[in-house]
C-alpha cells in the first residue's frame, strides 16, 4: 500500500489563519521527510474549515521546497478557475518539481464559494467539462486557443509547457455518486474517492469502474493498472494506545463533523451523531499501531485499495500532536502493514 496525507486548512476557533499556513506547510514537509508518497492539497474558500483558494499556489511552494513526494491538488475546482490560468500555473508547478504534479479534479460542491466568485452555482456541470477539455486540450496542443460556451481564448504559443507531458497525471474525485465512476471509467482515468462510501461500497465502485471501462473499449491490462492507482480518503490517528488516540482526535473531529455540509459531502450520517459513531464508522481510522494496520489490512483486502490517502488533520489538530501521529504511522505502521501484506501475497502465490 501507499499512503498520502491531506491537507484542508481548517481554522477551529482557537487558532489563525497565519497560524494555520505555517502548521500546514511544516506537516507537508514533514510527509516528504518521513517517506509519504504524496500530499493531496484541497480547495476551498470563504469558510473556516479550508481556506485555500487555490490549490496550485501551495503545490508551487511545495514544488520548490521537496524533492521527492509527490503533490497532488484534491482538487481544483474548475468551474471557479480561468481555464488558461490553470495550464499555466500547473505547468509551472510540475517544472519547479522536477514532474512531480498530479491534477485532481472536481466540480465544487458549496454555493457559498461559487457566489464569492461570481460564478453560476447552476453552470457547475458544464462549467468544469468546459475548463477540462480546455486545459487538456492547451497542454496537449500547445496553443491557448479555444472555443466554448464560457470561454473563448485567442491563439497564442501556451508557455510554459509542463514537465509531464502530453498532460499531468489526472484524477477525477468521487464523493458518493456513481455517475462520476462511470465518467472517469469511461476515460480511463484514475479516480480519488472521499472517506465515506463503506467497504462493500468501495469494492462495488472499483467493479463498476472496471466494467464500464471494459466496456468502452479499454484492455483489461490498462483497466486493472488504472484501478490499481485509486485512492481513497480517511480520518487517521494514531497513539500509544487506543483509549489515548481516541480522546486526542476528538474535539477536531466533531468541530469539523458539526457541520451538515462537511457530513454530507464525505459521505457520513445527515443526521447530528456523537463521536462514538464516527469511532466505529468504517472509514476513520484511530488507535494504536497495532490497530490500525489489522484495519488497514482487513480493508485492502476488502476493497482492493492500495492507496489511502491519511487525513491527519481533520478540524485543525494540534501541531504537535499531527506530526507526532504522522511519524508514529510512518515508523510503526506502515512497514508493517508493507509486509504484512507482501506475506499473505506470498502465501497466496505458495496456495
Amino acid at each position: 500500500m501507499d499512503f498520502g496525507t491531506f491537507h484542508l486548512y481548517s481554522v477551529p476557533p482557537e487558532k489563525q489563519p497565519s497560524d494555520v499556513v505555517h502548521e500546514q506547510f511544516q506537516q507537508m514537509l514533514a510527509a516528504d521527510r518521513l517517506g509519504f508518497r504524496e500530499v493531496w492539497i484541497a480547495e476551498h474558500n470563504a469558510r473556516r474549515y479550508g481556506f485555500v483558494g487555490n490549490s496550485v499556489s501551495v503545490a508551487a511552494s511545495l514544488a520548490a521546497s521537496t524533492t521527492r513526494i509527490r503533490i497532488g491538488t484534491a482538487v481544483t475546482r474548475l468551474p471557479v478557475h480561468h481555464p488558461l490560468h490553470l495550464a499555466e500555473d500547473l505547468a509551472y508547478a510540475d517544472i519547479l518539481s522536477g514532474g512531480r504534479v498530479d491534477w485532481g479534479v472536481g466540480k465544487g460542491y458549496d454555493e457559498h464559494e461559487f457566489n464569492t466568485y461570481g460564478v453560476n452555482y447552476a453552470e457547475r456541470e458544464e462549467r468544469w467539462q468546459e475548463a477540462f477539455d480546455a486545459v487538456r486540450h492547451m497542454w496537449s496542443t500547445g496553443r491557448t486557443e479555444f472555443s466554448g460556451q464560457f470561454y473563448n481564448l485567442g491563439d497564442g504559443e501556451l508557455i510554459p509547457l509542463p514537465e509531464q507531458r502530453p498532460t499531468l497525471p489526472t484524477y477525477i474525485m468521487v464523493s458518493g455518486s456513481e455517475r462520476s465512476v462511470v465518467w472517469a471509467a469511461e476515460r480511463l482515468l484514475p479516480i480519488v474517492i472521499g472517506s465515506g462510501p463503506g467497504w462493500d461500497d468501495m469494492r462495488e465502485k472499483l467493479e463498476l469502474y472496471a466494467e464500464t471501462a471494459e466496456r468502452h473499449g479499454h484492455a483489461r491490462s490498462d483497466v486493472e493498472r488504472t484501478v490499481a492507482q485509486t485512492w481513497q480518503l480517511r480520518p487517521v490517528h494514531v497513539a500509544l494506545t487506543y483509549e489515548q488516540a481516541a480522546q486526542e482526535f476528538e474535539k477536531g473531529l466533531m468541530w469539523y463533523m458539526n457541520s451538515l455540509a462537511n457530513r454530507a459531502m464525505f459521505g457520513f450520517s445527515h443526521e447530528s451523531r456523537d463521536y462514538d459513531y464516527f469511532l466505529t464508522h468504517g472509514s476513520v481510522v484511530v488507535g494504536s499501531p497495532d490497530k490500525v494496520v489489522d484495519e488497514l489490512a482487513e480493508y485492502n483486502q476488502r476493497t482492493g485499495i492500495n492507496n489511502v490517502i491519511c487525513w491527519f488533520n481533520v478540524g485543525g489538530q494540534p501541531a504537535e500532536q499531527t506530526v507526532r501521529a504522522m511519524e508514529q504511522f510512518a515508523g510503526e505502521v506502515a512497514p508493517r502493514l508493507s509486509d504484512l501484506l507482501a506475506d499473505g501475497l506470498r502465501r497466496s502465490a505458495v496456495h
